[in-house]
């Protein structure tokens, strides 16, 4: 039987997180971004349909947990000084119905809805515990929907039991759900930090993170009251209905982390069912081209403009070269944009810019939408330096792509293509997408490909 909760994890929020914040400070915190990548990309393997998130930066209340139903909600980091950083989501409405109808008679929920909102004139919003998650989920490729949660601090146990509803709801309605508890521990880790300082911010985050590594909520019942007040945390809820939810499958964690240069401290743990671990063993180890390529046209998508070029690069991405970046559906192809002289500053823009443009700008399609990006199989294809050649017999179809130019008309086919097997055809094809016509003999160019898939 398929589980119903498909992926469970524990994800910090700090703003500073994201690459547009964070800039070089995100050196400080690799670990974690690295965790939070790696984490999303195995949550999108598992194929949710929707994302329960539970965070404790939208509207809390002293008595119950809040559920949002609201078709669409918006937010950015306005509040952090960058209000660029901006994203819409479409609310799950059955399933957050369905939440509150099996979790009301059990444990106390608040609806919040636009009847909510208008009464009390507070908007309905997507707030920094979803939005950094939410931001590098859909830089992994999620493009479903969302049911936004926020947690109660007075009563942990109900906060397990509700986790527990959310799965029981989700198996109801047949929808397959990936939890998200969002959370940082304690925020006193440091001297000199802006929240204060105590030791006992250091025993929180390592109770905390030896119950999820041990995967025994029990341990986190070992903590006061005056502990937990005193560490100054805002993820201990969360944590308690991630214990719930795991309750429904047996759980394998492939992803852990702990880090707290800022003197919070930020704590990445993921669990998927026992057995789904291996079915998620290719998307996670995805060229990181092929990931830079779908994550390029996820933000280009979502944010309608150019994702930064990560910090940190492998050595072979820095260098300068041509990139093709090829979308496929199913066997179609569905949009097709390279360069075959680099025209950026290294290969890694060049697949960041190359990839939008064949998502949005290859006259040949209509533009991919995000919806559509999740069944889109991506492959780049990395040149090598084209070389002039004397004559057609010192090409290959299948090793070599070809440039055919003739004055100011340039034409370019890659190697090894369904249905082109000789030169001759390579050539043909090549002259007609440049307008050259069949009679005129171009200059003819050769290169080397490294695809990647």
């Amino acid at each position: 039987m398929e589980h119903a909760c498909v992926a469970a994890g524990l994800f910090p929020h700090p703003p500073i997180m994201l690459p547009e914040i964070g800039g070089d400070e995100l050196r400080k915190i690799d670990a974690t971004v690295r965790a939070v990548q790696a984490a999303a990309r195995l949550i999108i393997s598992q194929k949710p349909e929707t994302l329960v998130i539970m965070s404790p930066h939208n509207y809390v209340f002293p008595d119950g947990a809040t559920l949002v139903e609201t078709p669409r909600l918006y937010g950015n980091l306005d509040a952090f000084g960058y209000p660029e950083l901006a994203m819409d989501v479409r609310t799950d409405m059955d399933l957050a119905e369905e939440i509150f109808e099996t979790a009301t008679p059990k444990t106390d929920v608040y609806r919040l809805d636009a009847a909510w909102s208008d009464r009390f004139g507070h908007p309905l919003y997507v707030d920094q515990g979803t939005f950094v998650p939410l931001y590098y989920l859909r830089q992994a490729g999620f493009t479903g929907q969302v049911v936004l949660m926020a947690p109660r601090f007075d009563d942990y146990d109900s906060m397990s039991l509700l986790g527990d509803l959310v799965v029981q709801a989700a198996a109801r309605l047949g929808r397959r759900i990936a939890i998200i508890a969002s959370g940082d521990l304690s925020h006193r880790l440091l001297p000199g930090s802006p929240n204060g300082y105590t030791p006992k911010g250091a025993i929180f985050d390592k109770t905390v993170m030896e119950a999820l590594q041990k995967q025994d909520p029990a341990i986190l019942k070992t903590m006061s009251r005056s502990l937990i007040d005193e560490a100054g945390m805002c993820g201990l809820p969360s944590v308690y209905f991630l214990f719930g939810a795991l309750r429904h499958f047996r759980p394998v964690m492939p992803i852990y982390s702990y880090e707290g240069p800022f003197g919070v401290g930020y704590g990445v743990a993921l669990y998927l069912p026992e057995g789904q671990e291996k079915r998620a063993e290719k998307p996670a180890v995805a060229d990181i081209r092929v990931r830079l390529a779908r994550e390029s046209i996820s933000y280009y998508l979502t944010y309608h403009a150019f994702m930064n070029v990560p910090k940190y690069l492998p050595e072979d991405l820095q260098d300068k070269a041509g990139a093709f970046v090829s979308l496929h559906k199913g066997s179609r192809l569905r949009g097709c944009i390279g360069t075959f002289l680099p025209m950026q500053m290294n290969i890694a823009s060049e697949i960041i810019h190359n990839a939008v443009s064949a998502a949005t700008r290859d006259p040949r399609f209509y533009p991919v939408s995000l919806d559509e990006l999740k069944d889109i199989d991506i492959s780049v294809d990395v040149l090598g330096q084209p070389e002039a050649v004397a004559s057609p017999a010192d090409l290959d179809s299948k090793k070599y792509g070809v440039i055919v130019m003739s004055h100011a008309q340039t034409g370019l086919l890659l190697p090894d293509l369904e249905g082109v097997d000789t030169v001759q055809q390579q050539i043909a094809i090549a002259k007609e997408k440049a307008g050259i016509p069949p009679q005129v003999q171009p200059d003819l160019y050769r290169f080397t490909v490294t695809r990647y898939k």
